[in-house]
């Protein structure tokens, strides 16, 4: 079997799975709209933990289980007084003027200890799990590529830490991992090689877990969020650390990436994963142990320039403007910041494995129950639409 055939194959059977899952939400979500359920007190709601609340997409999960209203939020991070940490504060005062209680800050949280994670986890009936290589300060990417048998090491004890917390608090009924797309390739396809070592290491703990009796939900996203193309400071919303390359911004003939243009990439916006995880808690007996793939959209290089074009007021032209790898690679001899997604790219870009979804179309059944967070609505909050020719 050709590598095209394996990836096609893989991709309509997350089709197929995709469909059965959104069909059995929306039949349970119409059967619940013709019984409604009284409204809960705030103490009565479900209580959610949610770990290293303070990066880009479990602190989107912990902003958006908080706008449902349909459970209580305890949001563990690392580190207090940082940026990231900062947002978490301003939310929590919003939060407490319109529903005190539904949300709490937990700082100090070391996901190597089970000790701090039995008690973090303590009463609740979910868990987001998000463990990775990075040891670094806050802020600061100096994580993933160098060193596979420590990053190994590093993964395993928070995931060892994490299922003795598990384990003594029998009150957690569900938790969600947060996983890259699955290989479809290797083992399949000849001289397909192997997935970078942190990415093959994630796609195991799911499984590692359920072999130990936790019921676990992995959320396959992709990789590449909509904020590599640009980071928007001000309103403390994104970031990625304080070198230029984590500064990336859309400007006039300028649409930067590191894929070659006419290569697919699937994107999400980080408040999509969100809205999923409240998804998969609000209706456990569709997601228990069940793996699922979402995106908020699948679109190559020029067609985000054509987007951005189509939806610039002022007829701006933008270029797509791909970083070279040959660059990166020299770079990462000394920033183990670009490590990550160079050996991300690399893999994709050398027809290794493919993502989960094929087209735009491919996500419409996705959309049936979460209208996607799309790549205009993205460069209309950051005000891409209104930039005018001959201005950066």
């Amino acid at each position: 079997m050709d590598r095209d055939a394996a990836v096609t194959m893989a991709q309509r059977a997350i089709k197929q799975k995709t469909r059965r899952l959104t069909d059995a939400v929306l039949r349970l979500k119409a059967e619940r709209e013709q019984h409604p359920a009284t409204n809960p007190s705030i103490d009565e709601l479900p209580l959610i933990a949610v770990t290293c609340s303070t990066g880009w997409e479990c602190y989107a999960i912990v902003e958006e289980l908080t706008a449902t209203r349909r459970f209580r939020v305890r949001a563990l991070y690392r580190t207090p007084g940082t940026q990231a940490a900062a947002r978490l504060d301003a939310l929590l005062a919003k939060t407490e003027a319109i529903h005190p209680g539904l949300l709490t800050l937990h700082a100090g949280i070391d996901m190597n200890s089970e000790a701090t994670l039995t008690e973090a986890f303590a009463d609740c009936a979910g868990v987001v799990l998000y463990v990775t290589a990075n040891t670094s300060k806050a802020g600061k990417i100096t994580n993933h590529g160098k060193d596979p048998a420590g990053g190994r090491a590093a993964v395993m004890r928070q995931v060892l830490a994490a299922l003795g917390a598990l384990q003594a608090n029998p009150s957690v009924r569900h938790v969600i991992t947060l996983v890259f797309p699955t290989d479809k390739v290797h083992g399949i396809v000849d001289a397909a090689p192997e997935a970078p070592w942190w990415i093959h290491q994630r796609l195991r703990i799911s499984d590692f877990l359920r072999a130990q009796g936790v019921n676990v939900t992995c959320i396959h996203r992709p990789a590449y969020y909509y904020a590599m193309h640009r980071v928007d400071y001000n309103a403390q919303t994104q970031f990625r650390g304080d070198t230029r390359m984590s500064k990336n911004m859309i400007g006039e003939n300028n649409l930067p990436g590191i894929n070659d243009p006419d290569f697919l990439v699937n994107w999400v916006d980080v408040r999509d994963v969100g809205k999923w995880a409240g998804t998969v808690f609000e209706y456990p007996e569709v997601f228990s142990n069940e793996d699922f793939s979402i995106a908020s959209c699948a679109l190559t290089g020029r067609q985000l320039v054509e987007i951005a074009e189509k939806t610039n007021r002022h007829g701006t032209k933008f270029k797509y403007r791909q970083f070279p790898q040959w660059v990166m690679k020299m770079i990462g001899l000394f920033a183990e910041e670009v490590i990550y997604p160079l050996r991300y790219a690399q893999w994709y870009n050398d027809e290794t494995n493919g993502y989960d979804y094929a087209c735009n179309d491919d996500l419409a059944d996705l959309a049936r129950v979460h209208p996607p967070w799309t790549f205009e609505k993205k460069l209309e909050s950051w005000g891409i639409t209104e930039i005018r020719p001959g201005k950066k």
